[in-house]
């Protein structure tokens, strides 16, 4: 998880209980949106490929991180 979205959901995160197995009333929050206007498909397609991106992002830096400290390890043995 990129470490923006960890610090901005320790500032002002809050998780109100689990969600329901069954999706609970997630058809009618979804209908709310596409009666608004809002191309669902097209904005869970925008939300997964941006997650994905900031994943191998996150991913790639924290291997930067670790090769660099193993780099400065190795430099001090």
């Amino acid at each position: 998880m990129p470490e923006v979205t960890l610090k901005a959901f320790a500032d002002h995160g809050r998780i109100p209980g689990l969600m329901q197995a069954d999706g609970g009333d997630c058809e009618e929050v979804l209908g709310r949106f596409r009666k608004a206007g809002i191309d669902t498909e097209a904005l869970a397609a925008r939300l997964q490929d941006e997650g994905a991106k900031s994943f191998v992002k996150s991913w790639n830096d924290l291997l930067s991180v670790i090769a660099n400290k193993t780099t400065a390890l190795e430099k001090t043995a």
